[in-house]
């Protein structure tokens, strides 16, 4: 008897560590319903391939008294977990998360194509309704902070702006009030539109305030910022990775080689060190700078000296 009762205990066993493997081999995402019960998920992950057995799984919530914690969302499941990892997972709402980057120097319409790509995140509609979803205002450009954002799987794409859209509020509201007390700008919403120009402009951030100071005292004389990347802007899709002498006559809001002042809006997202540049451009008497080939720019008083650097660097 005792003979027969080790064997069943070693059949029992080998039984409960086969059904407690996983059997799919490779990852998923598992999405549990609302008011699902464990039989409807035990069938249903049997059905799947995911568990070997349903019957297992529904014995282990029995057991543990987890039969009415299931929790609804969406639920990573890899090959080297376990049936009853996954049933704990379910109970403690352990849901599926990703990263997703925004980089600074994109546009809102880059960011709408990046998002709703990804499919971890559910679709919000056109542009103009995420907009609407996420509660921001036209224009739309510039409003957006870029970082790396934390979500839930099956989050919304305007769920993301929603977040991104308060963040740079708060961000701004804040520079703003720290900002040079002798700035000449009006608003916050100047900054944000120069400090776009400086983000296109370089990458370097030890020059950014040079470039904001250039663009301030050129704003100050009534001067044309003359900033391809505002062209490149008001091109949109017709832009061919290059500009022509055609294109520096765009009649467009955003050509600065024809118009006065700053743009309308933003050309881009910023990076904290181009919205600082903005708020406390350096003091000095340049006007002018072209950039090297390295990157990094060249800077000039005189329109004399700025023909020299632009034979120097580009020729």
């Amino acid at each position: 008897m005792k003979k027969i009762l080790t064997t069943i205990a070693v059949l029992v066993l080998t039984w409960s560590y086969w059904a407690n493997t996983i059997k799919t081999t490779h990852p998923t995402v598992y999405h549990l319903p609302q008011g699902a019960n464990i039989v409807s998920v035990a069938n249903n992950l049997e059905k799947r391939g995911v568990i070997r057995s349903s019957y297992f799984l529904r014995i282990v919530a029995k057991v543990f008294d987890l039969e009415s914690e299931l929790k609804s969302g969406y639920y990573d499941i890899a090959p080297n977990m376990s049936a009853m990892d996954l049933l704990n997972d379910f109970a403690s709402a352990t849901v599926a998360e990703r990263n997703i980057v925004l980089i600074e120097g994109e546009t809102v319409r880059h960011y709408y194509q990046q998002l709703q790509s990804i499919e971890a995140l559910k679709s919000s509609g056109s542009l103009a309704n995420t907009m609407r979803l996420a509660g921001v205002q036209a224009p739309y450009e510039g409003v957006f902070w870029p970082d790396t954002y934390r979500v839930r799987y099956g989050d919304s794409v305007a769920s993301v702006f929603k977040r991104s859209h308060q963040i740079m509020q708060e961000i701004l509201s804040s520079e703003w009030k720290n900002r040079d007390k002798t700035l000449r700008l009006k608003s916050a919403s100047q900054a944000l539109i120069l400090a776009s120009l400086i983000e296109k402009e370089t990458a370097h951030n030890a020059e950014k305030s040079q470039i904001a100071g250039v663009f301030m005292r050129r704003l100050q004389i009534g001067m044309r910022l003359q900033t391809d990347p505002t062209v490149v802007y008001g091109l949109g899709e017709k832009y061919r990775g290059f500009l022509t002498r055609q294109d520096l006559k765009l009649n467009s809001p955003y050509n600065t080689y024809r118009n006065h002042g700053l743009p309308p809006t933003p050309i881009s997202s910023v990076s904290i060190t181009s919205l600082r540049a903005a708020m406390h451009p350096a003091s000095g008497d340049t006007l002018f700078f072209v950039a090297k080939k390295n990157g990094t720019h060249a800077f000039a008083k005189t329109y004399q000296q700025h023909r020299h650097n632009i034979q120097k660097y580009l020729k």
